[in-house]
């Protein structure tokens, strides 16, 4: 390994020192940085909305899931929340048992298959609700609408490749550095 690339490598664990970091070209390493502190900003969003609408983040992932069902003008079953989601029937059950004391979703009998049953709505589910989404979302939606086509590609390239690195490195026995 030459010593940039233990440099450049470092950089991803410690933030690169501020000296002369806008005279040089970005390198991976902030690309790596941008996209931890992305996330870092994200989460703190999600605890933050947690708190706000008084559930945990497996209850707020099924809001925003059944949000964009309901966007949609469609209903979704437990067992589509749960593929959503990647838990348990049982888990599921939990979440939409919160979520329908607290007001934010409903149970009704599918109209055709009445052995079925269909998460709608509930009283909590009001444009207030929405609105909390909305915040993220709209920001998110005009710094992705201010790239070009060209940074768009690159950048669409650049996360499905991370996405894909990352199944990659889940699918694999885990291994000793070296071998």
């Amino acid at each position: 390994m030459k010593p940039s690339d233990a440099r450049q490598g470092a950089g991803y664990w410690y933030p690169p020192s501020g000296e002369g970091a806008a005279a040089r070209p970005a390198t991976g390493v902030d690309v790596l940085n941008a996209l931890r502190a992305y996330r870092a900003v994200e989460s703190g969003l999600r605890r933050s909305l947690s708190q706000r609408l008084n559930v945990n983040e497996t209850d707020l992932a099924a809001l925003r899931y059944l949000l964009a069902v309901w966007q949609q003008d469609q209903g979704a079953s437990p067992k589509e929340l749960a593929l959503a989601l990647g838990i348990s029937s049982a888990s599921t059950t939990l979440v939409i048992d919160r979520l329908e004391r607290a007001g934010y979703i409903r149970r009704r009998r599918h109209p055709v298959d009445r052995r079925a049953v269909i998460l709608e709505p509930g009283e909590k589910a009001t444009d207030e609700f929405q609105a909390a989404f909305d915040i993220e979302k709209r920001g998110v939606l005009a710094a992705a609408d201010s790239l070009t086509r060209e940074e768009t590609e690159t950048v669409t390239r650049f996360l499905r490749s991370m996405e894909q690195a990352i199944t990659d490195a889940v699918g694999e026995p885990d291994r000793v550095p070296g071998s």
